[in-house]
């Protein structure tokens, strides 16, 4: 369309040009014609047809230079051409060849420029104007009327119009299907760029979102954008047809359920499935993108009411090492949608959604530990509180009051003073031996230069001083060199803080504390034969009040270390709290603990254990028994 004023301009132009060269024509040779008696044609008639021929010239020229008045061009281009035909033929007294020349000329220059029906108008007004003009000559010259009566010039100017208009129409026929192919794929091309322009907006704001959020519904918000322009098609204008969804495992039942999507109902956005049947079990198993024909007999997408009208189905894992993310969901309505091109783009956009995805969760989980180690900070703190307030708080208000009695006795009964103050005395030395304790507990050097082994055995030995509870310590000799020194830390205060409320509440005669290796786990388990508990009962009133208990402070320092704790225990038959942690592996990365801690995660969630687990909780009640 642009361009159509730039050849409707040269072709006006070339029309003005053509004009001009007829009107030089025909002043060059009309003053020279002579009549058939050999007589010149009038001057003064030859001037008027001249000046006439200019003005309609110059008329021209004002539609062309006011593109507004441009309607107006044809119409003048018409009417002044069958003037001009009109004094040529009466100039030259009806001659036929000056007739069939001005007349074959006018028309053919003015088709240049006319569209067909206004070049057949003008072709049919100049041959009616030759009609019109020959009678009135033949009537000023008789001597012409059997030459005007010749109707071979009207043939021949029919013929010059019939053949003209013809050419017209098949040139413009030609020119308006190469101006409407121009026009579609200009079209085209600008859909082309805005798709791009689109797509690459998608691919940068998700760029942005990855780069900027930790936020996972963010991220599989975006890449489903990016996800959904790639399969835009607009040739068959599916784009509102499609349909397409983000699912996600969820430990707390381990189904997958839907976090972000496009096109489903609200019925479908609250469903959950559990991921094992159907093309989403078979991608999940394969680890590949999986194709599916017909998403309403599938057995899990089945139950989804906006797959119901879907006629393929393309699924892409969300998968990062070993584990399972989730899985993305595309449907179209139409058979064999999805093409390879569509497999690499959305495998790729997958691939980068599940890093970030990763990244997500290990920042959540950093944000978890943070909140845990805070937990256990304030935890560590309420226990020093209650344990100054329970034991030196107390023993020093003792002395105090035991100084107030002193004080009296020195008046009433001086005698009795010094049994009074060997009692202070010993509150005293009782007091100092529980302050070290409580500062051994919260800082043990031992265990920073000697070794878990060492620092257990003192703690053995001052349980016994402080408190007078027999605590039986059992360490295997390869045990300390298969833990850091974080795993040691954690494993020391999962041990003290389980011997401590044994010692408070198991009324216990013996705790026993185990440390071993078993194949690729360190296994600890501290136990009693104290009064025992139901630690069913016991976990629901701690849940009640938030989960402020010992034992799943406990808990949660186990998974710190990526390993799981378990504990036993039944009124009357005592305790036992069995800790398995995972070794690190010396000469790797730490990959394999994680990886274990992620499993021992997964596992606790679902409430199950390793084979491997099950035969060392085995031999620890084998050896309970067994006592």
């Amino acid at each position: 369309m642009e361009n159509q004023p730039k050849t409707s301009q040269w072709q006006d132009w070339a029309l003005i040009a053509l004009r001009c060269l007829l009107l030089v024509v025909l002043a060059v040779e009309l003053p020279t014609l002579r009549t058939t008696d050999n007589v010149l044609y009038a001057q003064s008639e030859v001037t008027i047809a001249l000046v006439i021929g200019v003005l309609s010239t110059v008329l021209l020229l004002i539609p062309i230079m006011f593109p507004v008045l441009r309607v107006l061009l044809p119409p003048i281009v018409v009417v002044s051409d069958w003037i001009l035909m009109g004094l040529v033929v009466y100039i030259s007294r009806g001659d036929t060849l000056v007739t069939v020349a001005a007349g074959g000329l006018i028309i053919t220059t003015s088709e240049l420029r006319l569209k067909v029906y206004w070049g057949s108008a003008q072709a049919i007004g100049i041959i009616l104007v030759v009609l019109l003009v020959r009678p009135e000559i033949a009537k000023l010259v008789p001597s012409q009327a059997a030459i005007l009566s010749s109707r071979m010039p009207i043939f021949i100017l029919a013929l010059f119009g019939i053949v003209a208009n013809g050419w017209t129409y098949a040139i413009q026929k030609q020119i308006g299907a190469q101006e409407a192919q121009l026009l579609a794929e200009k079209k085209n091309r600008e859909s082309q760029l805005m798709d791009m322009q689109e797509r690459t907006r998608a691919i940068y704001d998700m760029a942005a979102v990855l780069s900027s959020t930790l936020n996972y519904e963010k991220i599989l918000q975006a890449a489903m954008n990016v996800g959904w322009l790639g399969l835009r098609d607009k040739k068959r204008e599916i784009p509102e047809k499609l349909v397409s969804m983000v699912l996600l495992f969820r430990a707390s039942d381990n189904y997958l359920h839907v976090v972000v999507s496009r096109g489903l109902t609200r019925l479908d956005e609250q469903r959950a499935t559990p991921g094992l049947d159907g093309v989403m079990g078979e991608a999940l198993k394969q680890t590949i993108p999986v194709f599916g024909d017909s998403p309403r007999k599938d057995e899990e997408l089945g139950n989804f009411v906006a797959f119901q009208t879907m006629r393929s189905v393309m699924c892409v894992p969300l998968r990062a090492g070993f584990d399972n993310y989730g899985i993305t969901v595309y449907g179209s309505p139409f058979p064999d949608a999805f093409t390879n091109e569509h497999i690499e783009l959305l495998t790729a956009i997958g691939s980068q959604a599940t890093i970030a995805l990763q990244n997500s969760h290990l920042y959540q989980n950093l944000l978890d530990e943070r909140d845990k180690l805070i937990d256990a900070e304030e935890e560590a703190r309420k226990k020093l509180a209650r344990d100054l307030h329970d034991g030196p708080t107390q023993d020093v208000a003792a002395i105090a009051m035991r100084m107030s009695i002193i004080q009296k006795l020195l008046e009433v009964n001086p005698t009795q003073v010094p049994v009074e103050l060997r009692k202070v005395e010993e509150i005293a030395r009782k007091t100092t031996k529980e302050i070290r304790h409580m500062l051994f507990t919260l800082r043990p050097l031992v265990l920073e230069n000697q070794g878990l082994t060492a620092a257990l055995g003192q703690l053995a030995d001052k349980m016994k001083e402080s408190y007078d509870q027999p605590v039986t310590v059992r360490v295997s000799r390869d045990a300390d060199r298969y833990l850091d020194a974080h795993q040691q830390g954690v494993i020391f205060y999962i041990i003290e803080e389980a011997v401590g409320n044994a010692r408070k509440h198991a009324q216990a005669d013996m705790i026993t504390v185990n440390v071993y290796k078993q194949e690729d786990v360190i296994l600890v388990n501290i136990s009693d034969n104290g009064v025992g508990f139901d630690t069913t009962e016991a976990e629901k009133k701690a849940m009640d009040r938030g989960g402020h208990l010992g034992m799943i402070n406990l808990r949660e320092r186990a998974e710190m270390v990526g390993g799981t704790l378990r504990m036993e225990s039944a009124s009357g038959k005592g305790t036992s709290i069995t800790v398995v942690v995972p070794i690190k592996d010396k000469a790797g990365d730490g990959s394999s603990t994680t990886m274990k801690a992620q499993t021992s995660a997964m596992r606790q969630a679902s409430g199950k254990t390793t084979k491997l687990e099950a035969a060392a909780m085995e031999r620890v009640r084998q050896q309970s028994g067994n006592k």
